[in-house]
């Protein structure tokens, strides 16, 4: 027994001196599960509020005031843009701008002063039903209420688009595409050099006969062919087994695939070279996954989140990315729209590219 303790408090002592050593585990062993309880504490809300709405008027009177003020009334809505044009409307609507559209008729004061009961119109992007079924049926009952009690008594029309049956599904599955592919990219990308560095073969590969950067590329070359045909294959499974609408890899839909695959490979890359360890390489890769996976609004509804969160998530490339696949699937976005949406990608792939060079430059120099 008193070897089997003495034996017992020796290995004991000697991983926690590794623990206390190695302050980048330690660190990250600690920050992931707070990052993780703040925000599924402060940023995630199942029952959103105050969802960006566009307004369709064209008047500006009291009436169309009434009609605004019982929307917003309901607490889920919140006009945040305003025009005449409903075709422009409908653009911000299916490039994610705004979650809702309140459609008021031309004479609607006039339809009021006349006794007339008048219609508005209440255009639902239902691609996420978390965040308009909900939404929807408290405007119902708002404007059944308010139609039984004022002397203004509008009826209050829905119209679901993209999603008319809220079947989950057709949001979470062009979702997964991109959440797969993070996971899968970033750790990738993060245990390529980190593991020629624990082999011992990093500094013989960095003293071969050819510019580091060919070294860099030719490391990352062959998991982003693995990542553009890992998104292929996953989408035709989605596809076939799933029913998800497919029209086709269109160029727009190409360019974000390959922006996105980059952006990811590079962060990963970069994330390699700051590890020391394979161990390092993946809880800096859970950092970074985690936020992407809860903050791009892949599980939980993008504008019900705070302002902190939107700011964070804007950052992440899978919120630009989901919105382009789920834009091009569901909502038969053209090219035109895509490209548009596509520079925030561009940006971080370019950022995180420059971030791994620096570090490889600089490995390379010690």
């Amino acid at each position: 027994m008193k070897v089997f303790l003495n034996g017992f408090w020796a290995v004991a002592a000697k991983e926690a001196l590794h623990i206390v050593r190695d302050r980048l585990t330690l660190a990250l062993l600690i920050t992931v599960p707070i990052v993780q309880l703040l925000l599924f504490g402060f940023a995630i809300d199942l029952h959103p509020k105050n969802l960006p709405t566009a307004l369709v008027a064209h008047e500006n009177d009291k009436f169309v005031d009434r009609a605004v003020e019982e929307l917003e009334a309901v607490g889920y809505f919140k006009i945040v843009k305003r025009t005449d044009d409903l075709a422009l409307a409908e653009r911000w609507l299916a490039t994610s701008r705004v979650q809702f559209i309140l459609e008021l008729p031309e004479n609607l004061g006039f339809q009021a002063v006349t006794g007339q009961q008048p219609s508005i119109n209440l255009i639902v992007d239902a691609s996420d039903p978390a965040a308009s079924i909900i939404a929807t049926q408290a405007a119902q009952t708002r404007y059944a209420e308010a139609a039984a009690s004022q002397p203004l008594r509008i009826r209050l029309n829905i119209e679901r688009r993209y999603n008319p049956d809220g079947a989950s599904r057709l949001f979470i599955v062009p979702g997964l595409l991109g959440v797969v592919l993070t996971l899968t990219l970033v750790l990738l990308g993060a245990f390529s050099l980190v593991r020629e560095r624990e082999r011992g073969s990093f500094e013989t590969m960095i003293l071969l006969p050819v510019p580091r950067a060919a070294i860099l590329l030719g490391k990352t070359a062959p998991y982003f062919l693995l990542g553009c045909a890992l998104f292929v294959v996953l989408l035709i499974c989605c596809s076939v087994l799933l029913g998800l609408p497919w029209h086709g890899i269109s160029p727009a839909l190409a360019t974000a695939v390959v922006l996105f695959v980059s952006a990811n490979l590079a962060l990963g890359t970069a994330l390699s070279l700051l590890a020391r360890n394979q161990m390092q390489a993946m809880q800096l890769g859970v950092f970074f996954y985690l936020p992407s996976m809860l903050l791009s609004g892949f599980m939980f509804p993008f504008h019900g989140m705070p302002a902190w969160a939107q700011g964070i998530g804007t950052l992440l490339p899978l919120t630009h990315f989901l919105r382009v696949v789920r834009g091009i699937l569901l909502k038969n976005l053209p090219d035109g729209a895509v490209w548009r949406l596509l520079w925030p990608i561009a940006l971080f792939a370019l950022l995180a590219s420059l971030l791994a060079v620096t570090l490889f430059r600089r490995g390379t120099k010690q």
